[in-house]
């Protein structure tokens, strides 16, 4: 089953056919985000309207942080909705993107999402602790950006979308715009080493994901975003597997019984590799 469908509203175009075979592929593999083309607009709504400061969007997000942990301030459940928020988009636009070489217009005066319910498929009694009340972004994309260097249009759409998501969470919670483009970033990154990992095209997505995010005098520019492999020996075999490292920090540690993820950005170096050096042998990959 295609969890993201073309309801049949968005306009032919030469690249119609590879769009939605990149929509597909992508609702296949991710099924925790939801994407579509133009078509019946009921119950989406502008990304304009969504993230305005007074509004309930915005509202029903940050209450949402609140299931992934107790104890949440109003500064953790904002760095967790930029972290998700960005993560579930770089996985929407850039399936598009990698796959096609496409750049979906994010501008916020056109792109569309609903916050609807989502029942994972394999969704056992222990595979979430409230799995009933899931919930995932469906994105409602309209056109695409053209132009010779798709990589600088697919940050400035990106950029121009996070904008008055980073302004509205700060005047909201109180967190940094700093630090939120650190978020940003990261859900990037992290998105697009999943995507590549998924079609095989690792070092593409990679090399793809550091040229966005290292843009020159871009917000979402830190040193800090890399990749780390690590190499383990499971069951006599060697296993490796590339993990993203990174920028900024989701405060999860702040929580009711928090800790640091293997990746946090408040760990050294040499922690973060003993950490997932430990992981890989323990999950096997």
């Amino acid at each position: 089953m295609n969890d993201n469908p073309d309801n049949g509203g968005w306009p032919a175009t030469p690249w119609k056919e590879s769009a939605q075979a990149a929509i597909a592929w992508q609702g296949q593999r991710f099924p925790q985000v939801a994407a579509s083309f133009a078509g019946d607009d009921a119950d989406f709504s502008l990304a304009d309207d969504i993230w305005r400061k007074d509004g309930t969007g915005i509202a029903d997000l940050l209450h949402y942080q609140g299931r992934f942990a107790t104890g949440m301030d109003d500064r953790t459940k904002g760095a967790h909705l930029v972290a998700f928020y960005s993560h579930q988009l770089s996985i929407a636009a850039g399936a598009l993107y990698l796959r096609t070489g496409l750049v979906p217009d994010l501008d916020p005066a056109i792109l569309a999402s609903r916050f609807e319910p989502y029942a994972p498929k394999n969704a056992g009694a222990g595979a979430l602790a409230r799995p009933s009340d899931a919930r995932r972004l469906h994105f409602r994309f309209r056109q695409f950006r053209q132009g010779r260097d798709n990589a600088s249009l697919f940050h400035d759409s990106f950029v121009a979308s996070l904008a008055p998501v980073v302004e509205t969470v700060k005047a909201r919670t109180g967190l940094s715009s700093a630090a939120q483009w650190r978020l940003a970033a990261d859900g990037i990154a992290g998105a697009f080493l999943e995507i590549g990992t998924a079609s095989g095209q690792e070092e593409h997505a990679m090399a793809s994901a550091l040229a966005l995010v290292n843009t020159e005098g871009s917000p979402l520019s830190s040193s800090a975003v890399r990749y780390q492999k690590i190499v383990a020996i499971v069951g006599g075999v060697p296993v490796e597997r590339i993990f993203r490292l990174r920028s900024g920090c989701c405060l999860y540690y702040r929580t009711d019984d928090g800790t640091f993820c293997d990746v946090c950005v408040l760990l050294d170096e040499e922690t973060q590799k003993s950490r997932l050096h430990a992981h890989l042998e323990r999950t096997g990959g």
